[in-house]
């Protein structure tokens, strides 16, 4: 209709000649009606109840735009239209068109029938439903309000469909977001299960790692109060026999002094005695004792006898020469009493005290003690059958003095110890005299009666180690380490030091600053000034493959001393420098775990005896590092440490089921390795698969052997030596290394 100007006239005169003379008020009636027809169309199809059709209808439904569908040129123009086609347009202006008859009928229609589409619908319910018959007239052209109300009826159901696909559109969109929230609430529901399930795999591990410490903890206590129960009854045992001994010495010594007084106060009764009592002087004593007096035994002639001997012997003799003896009244018994007179008794001597006191042994026990330490030292033979020390001196002298012996100084110094100081610092001078003679000869690089030196200083120091080695390390330390520089510099760069290995012994020099080191012991300050007199590169020098294998023992020996809280090894200032030195040693100490060092000055390698016991040491010596918070950290964070044990494990388990020689060595290193990874695992945070990427299939060692450790049972042959705690110690690094499923195909794989 849009085509048409607004002053054109639609029908002709012709046409409205022809009309009845009722059609027009029948065309108004039929006007009316139609526009009450559409209001109520339009009232059912917005219910209450929503839309009839639902999602899968409108897919379905097809839209006929009769406005769009309608030929561009008007209807009166066209051919007249048959009776037949006048009355089904009038029929669909009174009844409405296809698509309003299609919203009545909506509520007949079956919900979500996709495969029917709507026209198809309304087409078979028209066919099927009685149509009511129409007015029966003529119309040969549509009015006006006929094409308004169509082209009205067309846009009012096109914006109603626009609108319900605006609907579908948002709910579709509210759907989605829903559905995105929905999904994003699942996976922080998932994320928030699985921490809850960290945090409680956590606390549960923490919990059975306090249990296992608590228990450990008390079974420490409890073997340390055993063992000071049991030193504390040695100790009361040694007081007992201390006690017995001393009163045994005290009866002795106070039967000794009751003796010497009884003496004492018979002297002194007899002085007494002799002071108060007139009484004639001894005579001289013949030889001849038989009881009789001398005057008798003379001969009896008066003329060998002086007058008043012989008037005093007529006077004492009870006969008289040439008469008869008679007895007189004066000389009746009762006489006797007045003539026998008892010796005044002499008073009571208060009891004095010991003779030789405490104080005075004490003085004598120290002065034997000098001595026998001088004795000692002169008698002292480097060995049986040799010369004395002292003679083996006198065949050496100094290049700066040839006409002074070694002795001859040695001579001349000894008189003079203990003047300038105490006499128990005798000892301290002796050795630092030693220990003069030796710089001498390092300084004029006179060698030849250095061996001499050290074992005689050995031999002091073993007689008094505590008392002696803290006052000369600060000369020993330096002095024995450039001595075995001599020897160990050519073999660490692998030449012949046949020049001074026959004047020089490293062993000597070894094993004198290990005993050096146990006597510092006693003291932390002794010990820490100790270790920073020594050396780094040394004790690197000394742990070099190059050198012999006892040599690097004894180096071990030694390292074991300086375990201490906040160090190990050599002590330095700085430190980084400090980390750097302990990085290194940690290094050449856990090599010969890894491969089997060499013999020096040749390719043949250690024999497994040999071996085995250099590996159990230094298993030893890691296990003592690993109790200090210090040194424990540093190797648990060494980049080699922990998968050279592990290495050495694998070896370990391997060999101890071929059952070759060394078993009972082979199951001792797997214990202390087991226990020391698990002490590492459990104290630190180490990344095991970046310390075990150093080696070829490292991490796969690493759970085999912790899987036949954990197998094993200690009743069998081969398995002999690995008790329960080392099983109980794999299982718990098993569990810590692997998932719960990779564990459960472990334990089928070796329950099979």
């Amino acid at each position: 209709m849009a085509g048409h100007n607004a002053g054109d006239s639609l029908f002709f005169d012709d046409d409205l000649d022809d009309l009845p003379p009722n059609a027009l008020d029948e065309l108004e009636r039929s006007a009316i009606q139609f526009t009450q027809g559409l209001t109520q169309v339009k009232a059912d199809a917005s219910s209450d109840y929503g839309d009839d059709f639902g999602d899968d209808d409108l897919d379905d439904a097809v839209v006929v735009d009769e406005a769009r569908s309608a030929p561009a040129a008007p209807a009166y123009l066209r051919a007249r239209p048959s009776p037949a086609s006048q009355r089904e347009d009038f029929r669909q202006q009174r009844y409405g068109t296809g698509a309003t008859l299609a919203n009545r009928q909506s509520d007949y229609l079956p919900p979500h029938s996709p495969s029917l589409t709507t026209v198809s619908v309304i087409a078979s319910r028209q066919q099927s439903r009685p149509v009511p018959t129409p007015p029966l007239f003529d119309v040969s052209q549509p009015s006006r309000s006929t094409i308004r109300n169509e082209s009205v009826s067309t846009k009012q159901e096109g914006t109603h469909a626009s609108g319900d696909n605006s609907g579908v559109d948002s709910l579709q969109k509210q759907i989605e977001e829903l559905l995105k929230e929905r999904d994003a609430l699942k996976q922080d529901l998932n994320m928030k299960a699985g921490e809850i399930a960290i945090v409680r795999s956590k606390q549960e591990k923490t919990a059975k790692e306090y249990e296992r410490e608590l228990t450990a903890t008390r079974k420490l206590h409890a073997e340390q109060l055993a063992k000071q129960q049991k030193a504390i009854e040695a100790a009361r045992n040694a007081e007992r026999s201390a006690a017995t001994e001393r009163d045994f010495i005290r009866q002795d010594l106070a039967e000794e002094s009751e003796r010497v007084r009884r003496l004492n106060r018979a002297k002194e009764a007899e002085k007494k005695a002799g002071t108060g009592l007139v009484t004639t002087p001894k005579k001289k004593k013949l030889p001849h004792r038989d009881g009789f007096d001398d005057d008798e035994i003379e001969a009896v002639s008066p003329s060998k006898l002086s007058p008043s001997k012989f008037q005093r012997r007529l006077a004492n003799s009870p006969s008289k020469l040439g008469g008869k003896r008679k007895r007189k009244a004066a000389d009746s018994p009762a006489a006797l009493e007045v003539m026998h007179t008892e010796e005044p008794q002499p008073e009571p001597v208060p009891p004095r005290g010991p003779v030789w006191d405490e104080m005075m042994i004490e003085k004598l026990g120290r002065q034997d003690d000098r001595l026998d330490f001088l004795t000692n030292m002169m008698d002292h033979r480097p060995n049986r059958g040799q010369p004395r020390t002292f003679e083996e001196f006198s065949k050496y002298a100094l290049p700066s003095s040839p006409n002074e012996s070694l002795s001859s100084i040695m001579f001349s110094k000894i008189p003079a110890m203990g003047m300038k100081r105490s006499s128990a610092d005798l000892p301290v001078e002796f050795c630092e005299l030693l220990l003069s003679i030796w710089s001498k000869c390092m300084t004029e690089k006179y060698l030849k009666p250095v061996y001499l030196i050290l074992d005689l200083l050995t031999f002091a120091l073993e007689l008094k180690t505590l008392s002696v080695v803290p006052h000369i390390i600060d000369t020993l330390v330096p002095l024995a380490q450039l001595t075995a520089d001599l020897v160990a510099i050519p073999r660490f760069n692998k030449e012949s030091p046949a020049v001074f290995e026959e004047v020089i012994d490293v062993a000597a020099c070894l094993a004198l600053l290990h005993f050096a080191a146990l006597a510092c012991m006693s003291q932390t300050e002794h010990i820490m000034r100790f270790w920073k007199l020594m050396r780094w590169d040394f004790v690197l020098l000394m742990l070099s493959q190059n050198q012999p294998v006892a040599d690097f023992q004894s180096m071990v020996q030694i390292l074991s001393t300086s375990v201490l809280k906040s160090s190990f090894g050599t002590i330095s200032l700085d430190e980084k420098t400090q980390d750097i030195h302990v990085g290194y040693i940690i290094d050449r100490l856990t090599w010969p775990l890894f491969e089997i060092p060499c013999l020096p000055t040749s390719m043949d390698r250690l024999d497994t005896s040999s071996l085995l016991k250099l590996r159990l040491q230094i298993l030893q010596l890691l296990c003592g590092i690993a109790r200090s918070p210090y040194s424990g950290h540093a190797l648990a964070q060494h980049q080699n440490a922990v998968g050279r044990i592990v290495s050495m494990m694998s070896e370990g388990i391997d060999a101890l089921y071929d059952h070759k020689s060394g078993h009972e060595e082979s199951a001792k290193l797997l214990a202390l390795a087991t226990h020391l990874l698990h002490h590492l695992t459990t104290t630190y945070e180490i990344n095991m698969q970046k310390k075990l990427g150093v080696i070829n299939g490292g991490f796969q060692k690493y759970l085999l052997c912790l899987a036949r450790l954990n197998f094993s049972e200690e009743d069998l042959i081969l398995e002999a030596g690995i008790d329960s705690d080392v099983a109980q110690c794999a299982l718990e690094m098993l569990e810590n290394a692997v998932t719960p499923d990779e564990g459960t195909a472990i334990q089928a794989a070796f329950l099979m």
